[in-house]
């Protein structure tokens, strides 16, 4: 058998040269569950609650020398009886275009992996589903019954049910425990034995892009249009993201990473746990990161949490670009429009001078082809490096103009001199005969007057006094 590489608007590139094996089911039998088991990571946001998954999630596993391209989808819902309290207006739409981004999975995917729970066996919505995958694409199915989590659950109590799907006997697993995941792995890799190697992606030479923001603010759109398809779930209701999202693309010859976050609130309005599990991954996403999109809106003033992102970002030593969204709302824009929002924002971040500022509408797709190249432009900034000679003469030129002055009575600081030290972000190693230093406002003095004379746009800047002190904070 020769398996296709088939093209779906997502598959995305970096999983085009391995088999794309999707996991599809109805609600709550535990794709994600599965999904994270196979990968051997908590990759996807897991819980009871029905419907939990919304985006589609991908991953790659390694089984007996083969790379495998996982796919997680968004639960199959079915149509819920009259009078039903599980589906309302507003999830209804979602549950909707959860269920299309699954179908698009599947007609681009090799093999099918349909999950159902051994312990109820198939359901009218299971046979409903399957149907309907089986109308729009013609890769072979696999079917699993999940949650057997016990020996006697490899019992035959459901074997007439299952014969009936029309898919053969299931292969009985426990996501749980892992209980027949490699015989799994074992048929997956054995009916897609075809399939040509590919060489395993080097994700260490990835540059890490976070889209970060309040909910609702559009992040998900702008990552739709940066990667020019629907990728992840766009909606008018809030907190339609779970659980951060990332897509590989190339982009002028550099590989770029780009994580689309679960929208912030302040700490008191996180109830959930799936909700708490989100916001946790998205925090550790921008700690990551090399690039950090922090998107506003418009017509929206910033908060704290905007600032406390901005300060993760700086402290995890990531470049950062502010997007101002939905700039097509401002009503009666001049040409000075833009200069007196970017002072706005300017001075409500007081300590985030340095960083740029884009004004997009990703719906009306107004200037969103700009932002990789502020991205581009920031990573040029991040690893900049600056020669010795212009170091002295810049130091020079400083110690002129203001000298550190004198600290709780210890002895005048002297400044011998300043080293680059590392890029990423760029970091210098000041010389002082006092073991302590100088003072933390000296210390700002001199990167105000650095940026001012080599850029250093949209990238945090370190200076240090001692070694030890550098070791400690280098991230």
């Amino acid at each position: 058998m020769t398996v296709s590489k088939k093209k779906s608007a997502l598959r995305p590139a970096e999983f085009a040269k391995y088999p794309i094996v999707a996991l599809v089911g109805r609600v709550n039998v535990g794709k994600s569950t599965l999904f994270n088991t196979l990968l051997e990571q908590k990759k996807a946001v897991v819980s009871a609650i029905p419907g939990t998954t919304r985006d589609v999630n991908y991953g790659l596993c390694s089984w007996r020398g083969r790379v495998l391209a996982l796919v997680d989808t968004g639960g199959f819902v079915g149509k819920p009886s009259p009078g039903s309290s599980r589906i309302n207006i507003s999830q209804s739409d979602i549950d909707e275009k959860v269920e299309q981004y699954g179908d698009r999975v599947v007609s681009g995917a090799d093999m099918i992996l349909f999950l159902g729970d051994n312990r109820e066996g198939p359901t009218s919505d299971d046979r409903l589903f399957l149907s309907r995958i089986r109308r729009i694409s013609n890769a072979p199915i696999l079917l699993v019954a999940n949650k057997a989590d016990r020996k006697r659950d490899n019992e035959d109590e459901n074997w007439s049910e299952w014969q009936r799907i029309g898919l053969g006997e299931p292969l009985r697993v426990s996501a749980v425990t892992g209980r027949g995941t490699g015989d799994l792995l074992d048929e997956v890799v054995a009916r897609l034995s075809s399939f040509d190697d590919a060489a395993t992606q080097d994700e260490s030479a990835e540059v890490k892009v976070a889209i970060v923001g309040r909910t609702n603010a559009g992040k998900s759109s702008i990552l739709n249009r940066i990667i020019g398809q629907e990728r992840v779930i766009v909606s008018p209701h809030h907190h339609t993201t779970r659980e951060p999202q990332d897509t590989f693309l190339e982009y002028k010859g550099m590989g770029l990473r780009i994580i689309d976050t679960v929208g912030m609130r302040r700490k008191s309005k996180i109830t959930s746990k799936i909700d708490r599990e989100g916001f946790a991954r998205s925090i550790r996403s921008i700690e990551k990161a090399d690039i950090v999109i922090l998107v506003l809106e418009s017509m929206v003033t910033p908060s704290k949490q905007e600032s406390r992102l901005l300060s993760i970002a700086r402290d995890a030593g990531a470049g950062v670009l502010i997007v101002v969204n939905k700039w097509d709302l401002v009503e009666g824009k001049t040409a000075k429009s833009a200069k007196t929002y970017q002072d706005f924002f300017h001075n409500y971040f007081k300590t985030a001078q340095w960083v740029p500022i884009l004004f997009i509408s990703a719906l009306a797709g107004q200037r969103t082809a700009r932002i990789l190249d502020c991205v581009m432009a920031v990573l040029a900034e991040r690893s900049r490096t600056v020669g010795q000679h212009e170091l002295d003469m810049f130091l020079k030129d400083a110690l002129a103009h203001q000298k550190p002055q004198w600290i709780r009575g210890r002895k005048k600081p002297i400044v011998h001199g300043i080293a680059q030290r590392s890029i990423n972000p760029p970091t210098f190693l000041l010389g002082v005969n006092e073991r302590l230093g100088v003072s933390y406002s000296y210390l700002r003095y001199l990167e105000h007057r650095m940026r001012d004379r080599f850029g250093f746009e949209g990238t945090p800047v370190r200076i240090y006094t001692d070694v030890q002190d550098m070791r400690k904070e280098k991230i």
